[in-house]
C-alpha cells in the first residue's frame, strides 16, 4: 500500500460512505422536485453536496481498489 494512502479506509468502508452521498443525493434531488421555494433550494444544495460526495467516494474506491491489485 502506498504511503500517501496509509490512512485512508478499507473499501468496504468507502462503498458504505458512498452509499450514503449517493442516497442524499437522489433523496435531495426529490425533495427539491417536489417542495416549495424556500425549502427546495436547502435541497438542491444537499443534493448537490451529496453528489460531489458520491463522487469522492467513487474516486477513492477506485483508488484503492486499484492499488490492492498491484
Amino acid at each position: 500500500m502506498s504511503p500517501r494512502l496509509r490512512g485512508v479506509p478499507a473499501p468496504v468502508r468507502t462503498r458504505r460512505a458512498w452509499l450514503v452521498f449517493a442516497l442524499t443525493a437522489v433523496g435531495g434531488t426529490i425533495a427539491a422536485a417536489l417542495l416549495p421555494s424556500p425549502w427546495s433550494i436547502v435541497a438542491g444544495v444537499l443534493a448537490s453536496l451529496g453528489a460531489v460526495g458520491a463522487f469522492a467516494m467513487f474516486v477513492l474506491i477506485t483508488v484503492l481498489e486499484d492499488d490492492e491489485r498491484e
